[in-house]
């Protein structure tokens, strides 16, 4: 029999017992994961990766091999990283390898999360406080 065991700070425990997740919020969680995996050595914003570039592509249609076309969304997200030879972007040869029982539903919602971000704006932050107005010009 094999197993493992996860050490914690009793903060984190505490969060991993009332269903949060230890450290980071999804989009975090989900961006880690993204760089463990490897995903960033294909998926790059630079459009030199093995597969398509994610940023900016939630939300939109996207073709596939055999000019089929389906919206970029969290099922199509949650089917690519889990069957990746279902729906191969076209232009990109399918060599994805599959994350079905490698990445848990936890693991996986955070991918999602992550990649759905990448379509996001950015926060722009709180608006800048207005110019203070001049005093009216005084003649003499």
């Amino acid at each position: 029999m094999i197993g493992w065991v996860t050490a914690m700070t009793p903060a984190d425990y505490q969060s991993w017992l009332s269903g949060g997740s230890a450290g980071g919020s999804m989009v975090e969680n989900g961006a880690k994961l993204f760089t463990d995996l490897a995903c960033s050595t294909c998926h790059v914003d630079n459009g030199q990766g093995r597969g398509p570039v994610l940023k900016g592509l939630y939300g939109k249609q996207v073709l596939f091999n055999g000019a089929q076309t389906t919206t970029f969304d969290d099922a199509y997200i949650r089917e690519s990283i889990l069957n990746p030879q279902a729906k191969v972007v076209s232009g990109f040869q399918p060599m994805m390898p599959t994350f079905q029982g490698l990445v848990t539903e936890e693991q996986l919602l955070q991918l999602i999360a992550y990649v759905k971000s990448l379509s996001e704006p950015p926060s722009a932050g709180p608006a800048p406080p207005p110019p203070a107005a001049e005093p009216p010009a005084v003649k003499k």
